[in-house]
């Protein structure tokens, strides 16, 4: 039978749920408050409409007490109906605690006036319309139990309340008929509070449990801040986001893994929102790893969003903490990439600028000598004026020959298609006869030109054709850059690791802030087009390069009217294992990818042999 009477309960439950106003089915607490007064309503006014008939029947006419009992009860039928039709359970609660004000008014009128056992009841009337969880309908209640109050004292005293009162049905009292009822009243009363409390404290787990859910899984961390920045309490999220445990921040915790350099911040920030009340946002720096300050262990720092705020319910500091290491970086990676779009940007404005400027030159006395060559006549032809022509001509064309060749070498070098073939070299015999090659354009610019070279430096393993090209572009480089009676010196010296060699002078000297740029492809420590030397700016790089082909570098010191000093270092070993690199997994030269390896070719030749 149980099973039976179960599901007839739950089909009740379900009738009863048919009736909740839709407005009011959407929430769960408040599905279950507006189902308890439906329920606990038509179930008293049922009874009464089931009673009434047999009680008419066996009875016959009811006093005046049962009367009263059966108007209290069939008035809970409509109060019922009016909330399921409207949903305003407030009204229905206020509703329901003046019609039970007005039937304990009325059984105390019936059975002793202020003097009845049921008037002390009267006082759950306010703590009825309580459930409605507002003050106005509270305390209109209170104000229509004291009008009650008052009409019975006025009755009382005016003998208008029976003097005897009749018995209910000729068998109860009805004192103890007013005790029973207002017993029940107060029942029906305390099951309204259970439902209401139990239906708030389900409504409060159910949405502890989705905070609870929120704190698990969201990407933030929420702290609540106390006086002085200590933490009162933080959302589990830390975990996840920084693989340390909620105790680790509480306290002092937080404001000990801050970075030194963001505290001062990070006090200041939550000690103005809680004067204020205004919401502020920082980005901090935060030890994630490692142990506290003093002990070992390694640690790290990574960049957090700090944002914190007063929280308007509580009066309490609170803050949002979000990771942000990985936007950072990808800011990071922005930024390089838009400077290294801005320097390519740059380096083509430059390069074509230069070349535009260096190839015009040359072209302009080609063209012109040219055409006053041809049109000088056959028959009076000045020879000495056709070979200085013709000696312009050849000049400047070795110029453009020279810038391509330079553009060339430095285009295969970056694009890491330029191979060098090593060999065992005289390095004495190889960097003396470059000097030999520059003592005339020297003497010419009245330059001093001598060679700090010791007899003993041997061989090396290297690429004479790149070890050439590297002391006559050094060579060149001082002879364009220093005044009339300077003096250059090429240098080289024998180590345990390499070979040491480059050329020192007292020329013009270079800027600190352009050591760095002097080695890039088409840069002049004198940039543009109004320059003072001629050239595309293409010497140094192409030292640079040929060098790091070697597994070697260069280095530049460097003053402003102090002159120049480059050295170049090629490591023993490094240059044989370049060679047998796959020329296919050469990389630009930046990465100093020794792989490598050009053939040789006739316009590298003359390239060698003169540069400018």
């Amino acid at each position: 039978m149980m099973p039976e009477y179960r599901d007839r309960l739950r089909r009740g439950l379900a009738l009863v749920d048919q009736l909740v106003h839709p407005s009011a089915a959407r929430d769960a607490a408040g599905l279950s408050r507006h189902r308890a007064f439906i329920g606990a309503h038509l179930a008293c006014g049922a009874l009464a409409l089931a009673v009434l008939p047999m009680l008419l029947a066996l009875h016959g006419p009811l006093s005046p007490t049962a009367i009263l009992v059966f108007a209290w009860a069939l008035t809970q039928l409509p109060l019922a109906m009016y909330v399921s039709r409207s949903g305003a359970l407030a009204r229905g609660q206020l509703g329901s605690a003046v019609t039970s004000a007005g039937f304990v008014a009325g059984l105390a009128a019936l059975s002793g006036g202020l003097a009845s056992p049921a008037l002390p009841f009267l006082v759950l009337a306010p703590l009825e319309a309580a459930l409605t969880r507002r003050r106005g309908p509270v305390v209109l209640t209170l104000l229509v139990c004291l009008v009650l109050v008052a009409a019975l004292a006025g009755a009382d005293a005016a003998a208008l309340l029976p003097a005897a009162p009749e018995p209910l049905f000729g068998l109860l009292p009805i004192g103890a008929v007013a005790t029973a009822m207002a017993l029940m009243l107060a029942s029906l009363l305390a099951l309204a509070f259970v439902a209401d409390l139990r239906a708030a404290e389900g409504q409060a787990r159910g949405e502890a449990g989705r905070h609870r859910l929120l704190a698990l899984h969201a990407r933030d961390a929420v702290a609540v801040h106390e006086s002085g920045g200590r933490i009162a309490s933080i959302s589990p999220t830390v975990r996840g986001l920084f693989g340390l445990a909620p105790a680790e921040f509480a306290g002092d915790g937080f404001f000990q893994r801050l970075h030194v350099g963001d505290r001062p911040a990070y006090l200041k920030a939550v000690s103005d929102t809680d004067a204020d009340g205004a919401t502020r946002r920082l980005e901090l720096r935060l030890r994630r790893g490692g142990n506290r300050p003093g002990e070992t262990g390694v640690s790290d720092f990574g960049w957090i969003d700090f944002e914190v705020m007063n929280d308007a319910e509580s009066g309490r500091v609170v803050s949002v903490i979000r990771d942000i290491d990985t936007r950072r970086e990808m800011e990071a990676d922005r930024d390089a990439a838009r400077e290294a779009a801005d320097a390519a940007q740059e380096a083509r404005s430059r390069f074509l600028a230069t070349v535009s400027h260096e190839l015009r030159t040359p072209l302009n006395a080609i063209l012109g000598f040219s055409e006053l060559m041809r049109k000088l006549p056959q028959a009076a032809a000045d020879t000495r004026k056709v070979q200085d022509y013709a000696g312009l001509i050849h000049q400047s064309g070795s110029h453009l020959l020279q810038l391509v060749n330079d553009m060339l070498n430095m285009a295969r070098i970056e694009a890491g298609q330029f191979r060098i073939t090593v060999e065992p070299v005289d390095m004495r015999n190889c960097l003396d006869g470059c000097r030999r090659m520059m003592a005339a354009e020297a003497e010419q610019a009245g330059l001093r030109l001598s060679s700090d070279i010791p007899l003993d430096l041997g061989e090396f393993t290297a690429d004479p054709r790149a070890c050439r090209q590297i002391a006559l572009n050094l060579l060149a480089n001082s002879v364009k850059f220093t005044p009339s009676g300077g003096r250059i010196v090429l240098f080289a010296r024998k180590e345990a690791s390499g070979l040491v060699f480059g050329v020192r002078d007292t020329g013009v000297g270079i800027a600190g802030s352009d050591l760095a740029r002097v080695t890039k492809p088409f840069v002049q420590a004198s940039d543009g087009t109004a320059r003072a030397h001629d050239g595309a700016g293409l010497g140094l790089s192409v030292v640079k390069g040929l060098a790091e082909l070697h597994g070697g570098r260069i280095t530049l010191e460097s003053r402003l009217g102090a002159g120049t000093c480059v050295t170049v270092y090629l490591p023993v070993g490094q240059a044989s294992v370049a060679a047998k690199a796959d020329p296919a997994a050469a990389g630009p030269v930046a990465a100093s990818a020794p792989g490598v390896r050009v053939a040789a070719d006739p316009a590298q030749d003359v390239a060698v042999r003169r540069i400018a």
